[in-house]
């Protein structure tokens, strides 16, 4: 059987989600390149990511507000006092 040629893959990741997944496929009895292997390889049997890429209800709920909010006037306070000064000010609406 002839040896197949291997090809390096880097990536980066934040370092707790390494460490965090590592734990976690160690448990499993894997290691990170084993779980890459087996995600390569789920790709290409089924032409597709092996999971459905989408927004949980919080990043949607997130993104709503963002979207409502745009535009909306933003008044920045150095300190406490401006911020109680601001609240009981009976000018502002």
């Amino acid at each position: 059987m002839a040896v197949k040629e291997k090809k390096r893959v880097q990536v980066k990741i934040d370092k707790d989600l390494a460490d965090d997944t590592e734990a976690v496929l160690s448990e499993l009895g894997l290691n990170p390149t084993t779980a890459i292997n087996m995600f390569y390889k789920r790709i290409v049997a089924t032409g597709s990511l092996p999971f459905k890429p989408a927004l949980s209800e919080e990043q949607r709920t997130h993104l709503r507000f963002l979207k409502a909010t745009e535009g909306t006037p933003v008044t920045e306070f150095k300190d406490a006092k401006e911020v109680a000064d601001w609240l009981n000010d009976p000018d502002e609406d």
